[in-house]
């Protein structure tokens, strides 16, 4: 299904930090997923002190089973080789005519992994996502840079774990990719692209699941080194990652354990910045 060659997307990626459309699904089975996302989303509400809805893989088989996609680990092999693991996965969902949006940022900012050429996001659409309903964008080429100085705004309606964002330069401005993408399509950008989406202004809602896959030869340059992710394909036994089982059903008793050994460790809820503020509610869940 996949239509992109190898060679497209990593020359995409290392000249652009993005590469899309990028076919995983069809578009009735990404539309089918979407009382999944509903279902999952209701569950897990209040699992942390943020609106993200995350580390979905680790209690649902039927989001793992999109992370593990062929088309989807096709493209992520491309271009950081065969042995993959996936890191993280996080809906973010806007409403129809909402105010969310997300601020300018670089993921390793906040992340710890190293190198950030074997760490790329996948953007998967469950929902069309467009200028108008607040797809995502990218800088062009903006990988290519250092780390950007990020500033913490709170009371915003930014859906970051701190409000966290990157002032653009007009320069940049003028670089913004519009990563426009139709239901089961998805976009792989860079580690270090900054990016970001405006809010939904639209009549219909624009909901997909960000995840992070990385190769074996990542670490955690943080926490002591201590981090975890789940075996997607490859041989990864040379990880330094702890490796989480995958889910065998939907929220198990042994799957929300897993879930709560995960973000037990400072890099679970996907940062290891000490200026971004989250917390896991693990008394709560059951």
């Amino acid at each position: 299904m996949n239509t992109l060659l190898p060679q497209k997307i990593r020359s995409d990626l290392e000249h652009h930090g993005v590469v899309y459309p990028i076919d995983v699904l069809e578009g009735e089975h990404a539309t089918a997923l979407l009382a999944d996302y509903e279902r999952i989303a209701q569950r897990m509400t209040g699992w942390t002190g943020t609106r993200q809805v995350v580390k979905v893989h680790v209690v649902s088989k039927i989001i793992w089973d999109v992370i593990c996609n062929p088309n989807i680990v096709d493209a992520v092999q491309a271009k950081i080789g065969p042995d993959v693991l996936c890191w993280g996965a996080t809906f973010f969902a806007k409403p129809p005519a909402s105010g969310g949006y997300v601020g300018w940022h670089q993921d390793l900012t906040y992340w710890g992994l190293e190198p950030a050429e074997d760490v790329v996001t996948a953007w998967i659409a469950f929902t069309d996502a467009h200028l108008d309903n607040g797809c995502m964008s990218v800088i062009g080429a903006s990988h290519k840079n250092d780390f950007r100085a990020h500033i913490n705004r709170t009371g915003t309606d930014n859906l970051l774990l701190s409000g966290q964002e990157v002032e653009l330069t007009d320069e940049e401005r003028a670089n913004m990719i519009h990563c426009e993408l139709e239901p089961g399509q998805a976009s792989i950008h860079h580690s270090m692209a900054l990016h970001g989406s405006n809010p939904n202004l639209s009549t219909r809602s624009r909901i997909g699941l960000s995840v992070q896959y990385i190769s074996a030869r990542v670490t955690q340059k943080n926490n002591g080194g201590t981090d975890s992710a789940m075996r997607v394909a490859g041989d990864t036994s040379s990880s330094s990652m702890i490796h989480t089982p995958p889910p065998d059903g939907e929220f198990t008793p042994q799957g929300i354990q897993n879930w709560k050994d995960t973000v037990a460790h400072p890099s679970g809820l996907g940062s290891t910045a000490d200026d971004v503020s989250i917390s896991a509610r693990l008394e709560e869940i059951s």
